[in-house]
């Protein structure tokens, strides 16, 4: 193939700090913590802080080890891109899979997550309206196929925006309910742990599912500008970030919610309004509490939800394992549009479901699987290229990737969900027919493994700009520690108050 029509399949690099924390972030804060996150306040009460102090945990060492991954292979595909490369096509192909039905699962939850909330918000501005919450989900998905079939650049303008959005409306909800805090829904920090270790582990499951996604900007690594400087330091920030955001909304929630109604936080699905209507709490504080949660929260975590796996199809199409066509570029937005397409319509056959709650146990099990995979090419790597060049390393990297792979195989095996498993288990079966009946025999082709080698070219900084990159850094730096301290300060002042 000729360099000019390589570089026709090559993707744009487009992103830059900004876009990938608001991806990353984005990706996380939405549907768990609105829904099945938030729901866990009501199974553990104000000892859910130590569920989520355990969850960030879980991804701090990971979320390094992935940002280590990116700079060093800036790749489409990510965890597939590792995996094919450390381990085995097979192994990758099986990993994508998984990733791929994840996400695309979350994005068509979070589509329910904003149906559910957008209602209450009609109710709010006292518009009575009787549509189906699917329906709605569905025009919401479509929505976001078109910004994405648009190509990166506008999907990533537009995740600023929404991210920005949630941030901004979330302040303005937190100024006007702050006054109605009751801490005498704080029990002792240890008082609401449950004594079944297989419900506690479900718990920090649902938790740890609204920091699923940290690395989700990696899948974007071929679209990444600087990514050996930008990718560490977004998944290094990250996890910060998610864990502020999310400790702050579950202060709130303890605080609002009157201590005989804690409990009914456990099934419902949109226990902030359901919270603040047990308080009392309605009008203005309750429309833009769904303002922030639908258009921003929601929005900002459907858009990469799409984004994403429609790039594994597009690196698994090249590779000739999906069907060509997904591998096809706009000629004009660069944006890989039969995949967005695809992703669309598999979403929207999910959020026929109408079932948040086994969707996202449906998706924590396939994401940690994936991860595993990821953790376990992380140590071949090492061992199999170790004159790869590395910008960023990860402190004491190998010992963070075993421990990971012990914990998060312990949480599969302990938070099992056995109306979930029978999907995880099926899809994993299709996979596997998959492989044997469709790909087996169909070699990488060269022309995948030319693209894969214009891609790895990556320009570097010059001065001026690296210097524009470290105090953008810094920036966010500040803003990401400070919501980590704070967060933390307010769960100890209403401990004790």
């Amino acid at each position: 193939m000729a360099d000019s029509k390589r570089n026709e399949k090559v993707l744009t690099r487009a992103l830059g700090l900004p876009e990938c924390i608001t991806i990353t972030t984005g990706a996380v804060v939405g549907v768990g913590l609105f829904t099945v996150g938030s729901a866990q306040v009501g199974v553990m009460g104000s000892s859910v802080i130590i569920a989520t102090i355990i969850a960030f945990l879980l991804v701090l060492w990971p979320a390094a080890i992935y940002g280590e991954l990116g700079a060093a292979l800036p790749l489409a595909g990510g965890t597939y891109a590792y995996a094919k490369r450390a381990i085995n096509y097979p192994t990758a192909i099986f990993c994508s899979w998984n990733y791929t039905i994840a996400q695309i699962g979350i994005g068509g939850s979070e589509a329910l997550a904003f149906a559910n909330y957008f209602m209450w918000l009609l109710k709010a501005l006292h518009i009575d309206c009787s549509i189906d919450p699917r329906i709605i989900a569905t025009i919401l998905m479509a929505f976001f196929v078109y910004i994405n079939y648009r190509g990166i650049e506008i999907a990533g303008k537009w995740q600023n925006a929404f991210m920005f959005f949630f941030w901004g409306a979330s302040l303005v909800w937190f100024a006007m309910v702050i006054r109605n805090m009751d801490f005498t829904s704080f029990s002792p920090v240890l008082s609401g742990i449950p004594a079944n270790i297989t419900a506690l582990a479900k718990s920090i499951l649902m938790i740890w599912w609204c920091f699923a996604g940290f690395e989700t900007v990696v899948g974007m690594g071929a679209e990444v500008k600087y990514p050996q400087i930008t990718i560490p330091r977004a998944l290094c920030l990250s996890p910060f970030i998610v864990f502020g955001v999310n400790a702050l909304f579950q202060w709130f929630l303890i605080g609002l919610t009157p201590a005989a109604s804690l409990g009914i936080l456990a099934t419902t699905d949109a226990p902030f309004a359901v919270a603040m209507e047990a308080a009392g709490i309605v009008g203005i504080p309750l429309v833009i509490l769904c303002l922030g949660i639908t258009f921003g929260g929601d929005f900002s975590t459907m858009n990469p939800c799409v984004t994403g796996p429609a790039r594994y199809m597009y690196v698994m199409a090249n590779d000739g394992s999906m069907p060509r066509i997904f591998g096809q570029l706009h000629p004009k937005y660069k944006s890989p549009y039969v995949s967005v397409i695809v992703v669309g319509l598999i979403a929207i056959a999910l959020i026929a479901t109408g079932s948040i709650a086994v969707i996202a146990a449906m998706c924590a099990f396939c994401q940690m699987t994936c991860y595993i995979i990821g953790y376990i090419s992380y140590l071949m790597l090492q061992k199999k290229e170790p004159n790869l060049e590395r910008p960023y390393k990860v402190p004491a990297g190998k010992i963070g990737a075993i421990i990971s792979i012990v914990v998060y195989l312990g949480l599969m095996i302990l938070a099992l969900d056995r109306y979930a498993l029978p999907f995880n288990i099926g899809f994993d079966i299709i996979c596997v027919l998959y492989y044997f009946m469709y790909v087996r025999k169909r070699p990488i082709p060269q022309e995948s493994v030319d693209i894969e080698l214009l891609t790895m070219q990556t320009a570097k900084p010059s001065t001026t700009e690296q210097d524009a990159l470290d105090k953008q850094y810094k920036r966010w730096k500040i803003g990401a520690i400070s919501v980590f301290v704070i967060s933390n300060m307010l769960f100890v002042a209403g401990f004790f108050l």
